[in-house]
């Protein structure tokens, strides 16, 4: 049974957006591995940078910036919600990778399922992440919490570490997993 939404707008609720922010930090946590509890996860906001992961200036924590499109829609905001929850599991400041990206994706599909919801995003350098990750060998999110385990942030995931643990996974793959990824 999919979950139900509140009958407020995610704008008008903070409460109701911030309880959402936990409920899918804590569902990637038990499918990813736990999140870099040395930064501090912030209240999500919208803005017209949106969708984004935000460090704070010191450093010392992160949030989810949702787009204006989510401001008056749940459906949206666990969307984009999910998606940027992966990266706050090891906030960095900069440029992730193909990897990271579409696990990313991964995650917000899967969570969708939950919540009853399909949106997809129109980016397609999202669904080319999205396209590399399905190619591992089993299960992407499985795969990227071992990687977690093994490497840390996924971010700092490799062309080498993928080649090691992942012996059967073409070097094509490994290799474009591992770049910068570009929007």
């Amino acid at each position: 049974m999919a979950k139900r939404f509140p009958k407020t707008k995610p704008i008008d609720d903070p409460s109701a957006l911030w309880t959402l922010q936990m409920e899918l930090l804590s569902l990637a946590e038990s499918v990813l591995g736990p999140r870099d509890t040395s930064k501090k996860i912030y209240q999500p906001q919208f803005t017209d940078d949106g969708p984004q992961l935000r460090n704070t200036l010191s450093m010392d924590g992160a949030f989810t910036e949702l787009s204006r499109a989510c401001e008056n829609s749940w459906p949206e905001t666990v969307f984009e919600m999910a998606h940027e929850t992966v990266h706050l599991l090891n906030p960095i400041s900069g440029d992730t990778n193909y990897l990271e990206e579409g696990i990313a994706v991964a995650f917000s599909l899967r969570v969708q399922t939950t919540y009853g919801i399909c949106i997809l995003g129109s980016l397609t350098s999202y669904f080319y992440a999205l396209q590399l990750v399905c190619m591992l060998p089993e299960d992407p999110i499985r795969i990227a919490k071992h990687l977690r385990e093994r490497v840390g942030p996924l971010s700092e995931v490799t062309k080498q570490h993928l080649m090691e643990l992942l012996p059967n996974v073409p070097e094509i793959i490994s290799n474009g997993l591992s770049q910068k990824f570009v929007r």
